[in-house]
């Protein structure tokens, strides 16, 4: 396997990795309606900090960090959408 290999590879598997630390929070805010623990402030720093990521992605023609930061942006709206609307 050749380094671009592996840096694909290692870049493909963080990137699912960091889509997925999100569902759980994003189910479980959606199902429950509980999100009065969760702070608003962090997930509006996350969803500035995934679309950043999603513009930098796009000005590189980055694919897997256009396509990872766009599934964190929606987790994160979705998570702060959840709590805006159940407070």
């Amino acid at each position: 396997m050749s380094r671009s290999e592996l840096a694909a590879a290692v870049g493909t598997m963080s990137g699912v990795i960091t889509v997925l630390s999100f569902v759980p929070q994003a189910v479980r805010a959606w199902r429950s309606h509980r999100t009065k623990d969760l702070s608003a402030g962090t997930f509006i720093l996350l969803v500035v900090q995934a679309a950043g990521w999603t513009t930098y992605g796009v000005l590189l023609q980055e694919y897997p960090l256009i396509w990872t930061n766009i599934c964190v942006l929606l987790l994160t709206l979705a998570i702060l959408g959840a709590k805006l609307l159940h407070g």
